[in-house]
């Protein structure tokens, strides 16, 4: 698990002021994580995942199409060295949590060992939103510089931390890129938490670091946490809303979304967008859809690269919408292949989830909560840097459970490292609290 948790720690302690410069390609503090993370999966990788799954294969080729996407449209030397950075936080986070999760009491673990860096996280979001002023950026801005704004690929001088005030509070950065970018990777982890089934004080030190997303003052995390919430209590109701089960509920929000996307103007991301603090901000998001839709459409197979698609003059270049951006930059096939595995995933592991003890079932549940939430707010929000080597990381710890639960039902024999320690027998470790089995 050691990998996983310096990539964690990596980017909820330090800022991407923290760099080192190698051949024109910025060493982020998450990207030495990965880089260092890397050789040590080679040795525990095949004792804790096994063979690869179908979804580990969807993945590489997605992040493969990526650099081909850019050799075609850049040449082979710049193409490949362009895509590097990209398919380093992409693959390398993925990797990395598929090789240092094996089970879901090790997903139990990493959520404990995690916990002082979000709280650390956590307490400096709050505190900068309260104060109106920043401390964790711009103190590493004294020590190693400020940040490069890249605008296309291109650096753009400094980049700039914006003041803005919104609910009588100031948006905190604390030590992540952007405030959005930190509410989301909080806000995210929120329903893991809740349902990870730890004890009493891990789960409320986690629970109410998560909730310090709110200090992001972004309509996106108000969603995230809301959602996120708001799903978990919809599964603390079930044996009290009988005819209702998740499947019905996945059935009736499949439903609406398609009517939505026919019927009103703006589709889905209209509706999304309606719940935004800023109005101007919904309409742009509308019109971000609607052109970069168009230009997709022109470019499917390789996209177009750091190029601005086709808009108004006046329209903003930035794409908020992570899977729209991917489509834009590398063309309709990595996005595809990454939708088509987080369905896998999420669909496997919602269907095996009521095979498991009470604990166990809860924590799948929760993961798939955390995942259904980021893919609704990646609508949205575009994923990059920190929060796009979040996303890849909670696909990658799906992925694992995923795997483990289904070869544990068919009987399968575990990996060595899948076995169930015994500290983490019921009631033996403190932190974990004890699992009962599911009545149904």
């Amino acid at each position: 698990m050691l990998p996983i948790v310096l990539l964690f720690y990596s980017f909820l302690l330090f800022p991407i002021e923290v760099k080192v410069v190698v051949g024109g390609l910025n060493l982020y503090a998450f990207r030495i994580a990965i880089i260092i993370g890397l050789p040590f999966l080679v040795y525990l990788a095949p004792k804790t995942t096994g063979r690869a799954a179908s979804v580990d294969m969807l993945v590489a080729i997605g992040c493969v199409w990526m650099v081909l996407s850019f050799m075609s449209l850049y040449g082979i030397a710049q193409g490949g060295v362009r895509s590097l950075a990209i398919v380093l936080d992409t693959f390398g986070a993925y990797l990395i949590a598929r090789g240092s999760i094996s089970n879901l009491n090790d997903l139990r673990r990493v959520l404990i060992l995690i916990l002082p860096g979000i709280v650390f996280a956590a307490f400096f979001f709050v505190v900068e939103s309260m104060s109106r002023q920043l401390f964790i950026r711009p103190f590493y801005t004294s020590i190693f510089g400020s940040a490069v704004n890249y605008e296309g690929g291109v650096a753009k001088g400094s980049l700039n931390l914006l003041y803005e005030i919104r609910l009588g509070l100031r948006r905190a950065y604390s030590v992540f890129s952007f405030p959005i970018l930190g509410g989301v990777i909080l806000g995210g982890l929120l329903p893991v938490y809740l349902m990870s089934g730890l004890k009493r004080r891990a789960l409320l030190a986690g629970v109410f670091a998560c909730s310090a997303a709110f200090f992001s003052l972004s309509s996106a995390t108000f969603l995230v946490l809301a959602l996120g919430a708001g799903m978990v209590l919809f599964d603390r109701l079930l044996p009290v809303l009988r005819p209702l089960r998740w499947p019905l509920l996945a059935a009736v929000i499949a439903f609406y979304g398609v009517l939505a996307e026919i019927a009103l103007q703006g589709g889905i991301v209209g509706v999304i967008s309606r719940f935004t603090l800023n109005p101007a901000t919904a309409y742009i998001r509308r019109l971000q859809w609607r052109y970069g839709s168009e230009t997709v459409m022109d470019n499917p197979l390789f996209g177009i690269g750091f190029a601005v698609y086709e808009k108004p003059a006046w329209l903003t270049d930035a794409i908020d919408a992570h899977f729209l951006a991917m489509a834009l930059r590398h063309g309709l096939v990595t996005p595809a292949l990454f939708a088509i595995a987080l369905l896998i995933v999420m669909f496997s592991l919602g269907r095996n989830a009521t095979f498991l003890a009470r604990a166990d079932r809860n924590l799948v549940v929760g993961l798939n909560i955390m995942l259904t939430v980021l893919i609704f707010i990646s609508m949205t929000v575009t994923f990059f840097s920190e929060a796009n080597v979040f996303f890849m990381i909670a696909l990658g710890i799906a992925t694992s459970c995923m795997i483990a639960i289904s070869r544990a039902r068919v009987g399968q024999p575990m990996m060595p490292g899948q076995m169930m320690p015994k500290q983490m027998v019921r009631g033996a470790n403190p932190q974990i609290a004890p699992q009962t089995p599911n009545p149904r």
